[in-house]
């Protein structure tokens, strides 16, 4: 099933993933953020995360499964500039059915700013924010769960507006008896419009990705690895005008990427360490983005992130910090809380075996 999902995705939408943009020519890349403080911690692309935070489904539709139903979910992130990221979630299960449904919101607050005229005269106040509301559903047959969502998008500064409809489907395949998913899915396929004079309407940030999650036998870890943006293979970043050497004769020549470099940008990397049943540690790893922000003569810890996360009879707690440049980064936390009978919980035998 898996291969021949694939192999629709391929054929089916190469016209349009070859059309889209990547690397900052696409608008609204706040759908490329983090829903949850777990993917802020453990890297925000990976999508086949286990867990019962109903958000999880703004990463992967196909992660709607029986354990986020009657879940609700709250993720607040300080963003950069005193932006706020705030993001709500719920799910919900079908009686007699393997389905589950969920809604999401999403919004980017960019706050109140001064107006001005031609020449500086303060004459007025806007505000600018950019918002998604998200419907997905999720359906097991067996090992394997497909899921689908729907997403209305917009942005809006002053009177200026861009919106669109967006949508992301995909499957994971969960090992029945070992701790191992496996999935991909595509995020933001769908089209944008706005209300000012341009040459074309913007593009949305058009993301396929494979990714799986195992924890090894006898260790209490469990590792996640995604492969993001196959639709593009060159995400480097390389100005002429920033990255250059000189020849022997004082011409500059652009900085040559190899093929492991391009390769290595699209990988993330995440570990949750299982400490016990309630309480994990969690890392990750972004090569993408530690060559995107570092500085010039250092590095420092950008493109890492950390966390944690609790649980407490019906409520989960996490926390998310990921660094971007050296010296500056988000935080994260993120509140879950089932409505019934309490969390389906993973057996503590199961985490330590």
């Amino acid at each position: 099933m898996c291969v021949y999902l694939w192999a629709a995705l391929l054929f089916g939408c190469q016209g349009i993933v070859l059309a889209q943009a990547t690397g900052g020519r696409s608008k609204l890349d706040f759908l490329q953020l983090p829903t949850q403080a777990k993917s802020t911690a453990i890297g925000a692309r990976h999508f086949t995360l286990p867990g019962n935070d109903p958000a999880l489904f703004l990463q992967n539709p196909a992660l709607l499964d029986s354990s986020k139903a009657s879940n609700v979910s709250v993720n607040i992130m300080p963003y950069l500039a005193d932006t706020r990221f705030v993001n709500a979630a719920y799910a919900h299960g079908i009686k007699k059915s393997t389905g589950v449904w969920a809604v999401g919101l999403q919004y980017l607050n960019y706050g109140t700013m001064v107006e001005t005229d031609d020449i500086g005269n303060v004459i007025g106040e806007f505000r600018a924010a950019d918002y998604g509301l998200s419907a997905g559903y999720g359906h097991t047959i067996g090992a394997f769960t497909l899921g689908g969502t729907l997403k209305l998008v917009g942005a809006s500064v002053e009177a200026y507006n861009v919106w669109g409809l967006s949508l992301d489907w995909g499957g994971v395949f969960k090992h029945p008896k070992k701790d191992f998913t496996a999935g991909f899915v595509v995020k933001n396929l769908g089209f944008l419009k706005q209300n000012y004079n341009a040459v074309n309407d913007p593009l949305l940030p058009l993301d396929v990705r494979l990714g799986l999650t195992f924890k090894p036998e006898y260790m209490p870890i469990r590792v996640s690895m995604t492969v993001h943006h196959l639709n593009k293979f060159d995400m480097v970043y390389n100005d002429p005008n920033l990255f250059f050497k000189y020849d022997i004769n004082g011409k500059r020549i652009p900085r040559k990427i190899g093929v492991a470099e391009k390769l290595g940008r699209h990988i993330s990397l995440g570990a949750e360490a299982l400490i016990h049943p309630n309480f994990r540690i969690l890392l990750g790893y972004d090569h993408l983005r530690r060559q995107e922000l570092r500085l010039t003569n250092r590095g420092a810890l950008a493109g890492f992130s950390f966390g944690a996360w609790l649980r407490i009879k019906k409520f989960e707690v996490g926390y998310g910090r990921a660094q971007y440049v050296p010296g500056f980064g988000s935080s994260s936390l993120s509140v879950v809380m089932n409505l019934k009978n309490g969390f389906v919980k993973e057996p503590a035998s199961k985490l330590m075996k």
